[in-house]
C-alpha cells in the first residue's frame, strides 16, 4: 500500500503525511515560506501526468459553483460590512484550519492550484487560520478604488488564500512629495481564475514568450493622446551622450532629436566584452533590450554600460566626460520615449523574461470540464520584491522616466502617467495608474507648488528627504558612486528651485538645518566613506533621514507643539572643496550614562535633561564623557496651556582630529530633551564659526 503523501508548502516538495517537514519552523512564528523554486514547475507537470481526482475537501467545495454564483463585494460597498453578507459569503469559502496541519493532496488538481498560489510572506505563525476566498479581480490592482465605474462593473472572480494577517494589506509608501501615501487595501500574492469567463477584467493564461509587438499600440496611443502628462522633449544636453544603433550594432554620437529607448537594469558585476556589441555576445539583458527596441520599431537604445565610458582607469579627460554624463541622467531618462525595465534577476545576464528565454509557468488544471489557472502577483508586487528596486542607481531611473515597459519573471506591464496595461489581464481599456505612480512624478511639480498650502520651501524640503531616505536605504557596489547615482534627481530639484543648489548632496543654502540628518538605527553602525565629507550623508553608508520635527513645515510644527518657538538655527556661510564654514552655537556637553544618557549641569552631578542618539528607542547608546556639540536648531514648547516650558535641542557631535587645525568632523547626531523649566542657555553655549570637513 502506497504511503499517503502531501504537497508541503514549507519545503515545496511532496513528502509523507506522517513525516514532519524538516523545514517546518521549530517555533510558531514564521516570516517566510520557501520562495518560488524552479523545480516546482517540473514537480507539478509530473503530477499532472498521473491519475488525478479531487480530494474529499475540494470535491465538497464545488469550485465551479463558487466562480459562477458567488458575488463578493469590496469594502467600499456598504453591504460588505453587513452581518448578513458575511454569513452568506461563508458558503463560498474553503477553510484550511491551521497552517501547520494543512494537507494538500498531490493527486488533487485543486490542491495543486492552491499549492502554487500559497502565500510566501506575511503569514505570521504556524497556527494562523487560513481559508480560500473569492474576491473581485480588480481588488488585486493597486489603487483600484480610483478606477472608473465601468472597470468595476460585472468583474471577474478570482480565488486567493486569506487570513487575518496575509493577502490583504494597506500600503504605506514614502513618496517624493513628502509624507506617506495611504491607499485602500488591495490583495497581494497569487490567485486563481476561471478561463473563458465573460466577466470583465479576467486574467489571461500567458504564453511562455511575450509578444512584444502587442505593446506597440498602447505605446503609440500614449504618444498621441497623452501630450500633457507624458510629453517627452529632447534636451540640448543630450548631445553629450551616445546611443546604441540597434540596426548597425554600433555606438554612435547622439543623433539630434532621435527617438530612443533607455534600459534600466541590475549590472551585478557583469561587464560587457569590448567586442560584445559587434559579435552579438553582450549580457543577456542588453541583447534582449536590443531585440525589444527593434520589435517596437526604434533604432536607438541607451544603455549605461555601453553609452558611458567605463574605462577602469580613466584619464582626467575621460573622468570629466563621465561626470558630465552622470549629471544629465535626468535628461537621458526623461527624454527617452520608453524605458525598458529588467525587474527580475540579480545581474545583466538574467535577460528580459519571455523575450528569448521562457518565463515562469502558470499552473493550469481541468476540473469538472472547466479550465482553471493560476494568476501571477501584480507587476507592482514583483517590482517591490526585486533586486532592481534595492539598487541605488535604479531609483532615479524609476522616477525620471515617462513611460515604462516592465519585464518581471511572470509578465510584462506598460505604465505611463496616464494608465497601466498589464499583460496578465483581459481588458479592453487600460487600467488607470494610481495618481502618485512612478511615471512623471516630477512633471507636475510646478503645478503642485502653485497650489500647495504650505510654503514652497517646505514642499521641496519634504520632497528632498523623501528621495534621500529612499536612496540611502538602497545598496550600491562602489562607494565612489555615493553621489553619482543620485546626480540626475538632484539636478531636477536644483532646476525646480535654483536656491536649493546642493553642496555634496545637501541643499545647505536653502536648508542649513538639513545638517541635522541622522542615520536610522535599524541600519546598525554606519560605515564611513572617506572620499566624501563627514557632514554629508554621502560620506556614510546607511539609511539616512532628517529627524521628523526638523522636516515638518512651520504649520505642522505649530499643530504638534503648543506655544512653540524655534531659534538657534545653524547658518551656512560657504564651501571650499569638501570643507564648509557654518555659524552656530557650540557647547561642551557632559553626558553620564548610568544607565540612561543624561546631560549634566557644568561642574555638577545634577541632571538637566536626557540625551538621545539618532532615533534609537532608548537613550543609553552614548558612553559617559564630554562631547563637543554644534546646535542645529532649538525648540521651546509647552505640553499644556499653563505648564512649564520644555526644550528640544538638536545637535551634531563634533570630533576634532588634528590638534590646532580648528576643523571638525561629524561624529553622530543627538537630541537633548531638557527637564521642565530648564533653559539650554544655562550650559553656556557660544556662538561662533566652525569649519566642518
Amino acid at each position: 500500500m502506497a504511503t499517503p503523501t502531501k504537497l508541503c508548502v514549507f519545503c515545496r516538495c511532496v513528502e509523507p503525511i506522517a513525516q514532519p517537514c524538516a523545514a517546518l519552523p521549530t517555533s510558531k512564528a514564521i516570516e517566510l515560506i520557501a520562495p518560488l523554486q524552479a523545480h516546482e514547475e517540473t514537480l507539478i507537470l509530473g503530477l499532472q501526468q498521473q491519475p488525478s481526482t479531487l480530494c474529499q475537501r475540494c470535491a465538497a467545495f464545488d469550485i465551479v459553483r463558487v466562480f459562477k454564483d458567488s458575488n463578493p463585494l469590496d469594502h467600499t460597498q456598504p453591504e460588505y460590512h453587513a452581518l448578513d453578507y458575511r454569513h452568506s459569503s461563508r458558503k463560498y469559502e474553503m477553510n484550511f484550519g491551521e497552517l501547520a496541519s494543512l494537507i494538500l493532496s498531490p493527486s488533487c488538481p485543486l490542491c495543486r492550484l492552491i499549492f502554487r498560489i500559497f502565500p510566501r510572506v506575511g503569514l505570521g505563525s504556524t497556527d494562523v487560520m487560513l481559508k480560500l476566498v473569492p474576491f473581485r479581480s480588480y481588488v488585486q490592482r493597486e489603487g483600484w478604488n480610483t478606477f472608473p465605474a465601468q472597470l468595476r462593473a460585472n468583474p471577474a472572480i478570482f480565488l486567493g488564500v486569506n487570513s487575518e494577517s496575509a493577502s490583504i494589506i494597506t500600503e504605506r509608501e514614502p513618496r517624493p512629495l513628502g509624507g506617506e501615501v495611504h491607499r485602500f487595501g488591495y490583495r497581494t500574492g497569487e490567485s486563481m481564475a476561471l478561463a473563458a469567463t465573460t466577466r470583465s477584467g479576467n486574467a489571461k493564461y500567458l504564453d511562455r514568450f511575450v509578444d512584444v509587438s502587442s505593446f506597440s499600440g498602447v505605446l503609440e496611443d500614449c504618444i498621441k493622446n497623452h501630450p500633457a502628462t507624458c510629453q517627452v522633449t529632447a534636451s540640448p544636453e543630450l548631445s553629450l551622450t551616445r546611443m546604441i544603433d540597434v540596426i548597425d550594432r554600433k555606438v554612435v554620437p547622439y543623433p539630434h532629436h532621435c527617438d530612443y529607448f533607455a534600459l534600466s537594469y541590475v549590472w551585478g558585476g557583469v561587464m560587457p566584452a569590448s567586442d560584445g556589441l559587434e559579435n552579438k555576445t553582450l549580457p543577456n539583458t542588453i541583447e534582449d533590450a536590443i531585440a525589444v527596441t527593434r520589435k517596437l520599431g526604434r533604432r536607438y537604445l541607451w544603455v549605461d554600460a555601453l553609452c558611458i565610458d567605463q574605462t577602469p582607469n580613466p584619464t582626467p579627460i575621460q573622468r570629466a566626460e563621465k561626470e558630465k554624463q552622470l549629471k544629465i541622467m535626468d535628461q537621458i531618462y526623461s527624454s527617452a520615449t520608453l524605458t525598458l525595465v529588467a525587474v527580475s534577476g540579480d545581474n545583466s545576464n538574467a535577460g528580459l523574461p519571455g523575450v528569448t528565454r521562457p518565463r515562469t509557468h502558470q499552473v493550469r488544471e481541468t476540473i469538472a470540464g472547466h479550465t482553471f489557472f493560476t494568476v501571477p502577483p501584480t507587476a507592482g508586487e514583483e517590482i517591490a520584491a526585486s533586486t532592481w528596486s534595492t539598487r541605488a542607481w535604479t531609483l532615479q531611473e524609476s522616477m525620471l522616466s515617462v513611460r515604462y515597459l516592465y519585464f518581471t519573471s511572470t509578465q510584462v506591464e506598460f505604465a505611463c502617467a496616464g494608465h497601466k496595461v498589464p499583460e496578465s489581464l483581459e481588458i479592453t481599456k487600460s487600467v488607470p495608474s494610481w495618481p502618485q505612480s512612478m511615471p512623471g512624478r516630477f512633471k507636475s511639480i510646478d503645478l503642485v507648488l502653485s497650489q500647495w498650502k504650505q510654503a514652497p520651501d517646505d514642499l521641496l524640503g519634504s520632497m528632498y528627504w523623501g528621495i534621500v531616505h529612499n536612496y540611502t536605504a538602497r545598496r550600491m557596489t562602489n562607494d565612489e558612486d555615493s553621489l553619482n547615482a543620485l546626480a540626475g534627481l538632484i539636478a531636477v530639484l536644483e532646476k525646480k528651485a535654483p536656491a536649493a543648489v546642493c553642496v555634496w548632496g545637501l541643499p545647505l543654502k536653502a536648508f542649513p538645518r538639513f545638517l541635522g540628518w541622522m542615520h536610522l538605527c535599524e541600519g546598525g553602525t554606519p560605515k564611513r566613506r572617506e572620499a566624501f565629507p563627514s557632514w554629508s550623508w554621502a560620506g556614510w553608508e546607511g539609511e539616512a533621514a532628517l529627524v521628523e520635527v526638523l522636516e515638518m513645515s512651520r504649520e505642522e510644527r505649530r499643530l504638534k507643539f503648543r506655544d512653540l518657538t524655534c531659534d538657534m538655527e545653524i547658518q551656512y556661510l560657504g564651501a571650499n572643496g569638501s570643507q564648509i564654514e557654518v555659524e552656530g552655537w557650540r557647547v561642551c556637553l557632559e553626558i553620564r550614562t548610568e544607565p540612561l544618557s543624561e546631560a549634566l549641569f557644568p561642574g555638577t552631578h545634577k541632571m538637566m535633561g536626557y540625551v538621545k542618539e539618532r532615533n534609537f528607542d532608548h537613550n543609553n547608546t552614548i558612553p559617559s564623557g564630554g562631547y563637543e556639540c554644534l546646535v542645529v536648531e532649538r525648540f521651546a514648547y509647552r505640553t499644556s496651556r499653563d505648564g512649564p516650558v520644555f526644550q528640544k535641542v538638536f545637535m551634531i557631535v563634533l570630533e576634532f582630529g588634528r590638534v590646532g587645525s580648528g576643523v571638525a568632523k561629524r561624529k553622530t547626531f543627538i537630541t537633548l530633551n531638557t527637564v521642565a523649566g530648564v533653559d539650554f542657555m544655562s550650559l553656556g553655549p557660544v556662538k561662533e564659526r566652525v569649519l566642518l570637513e
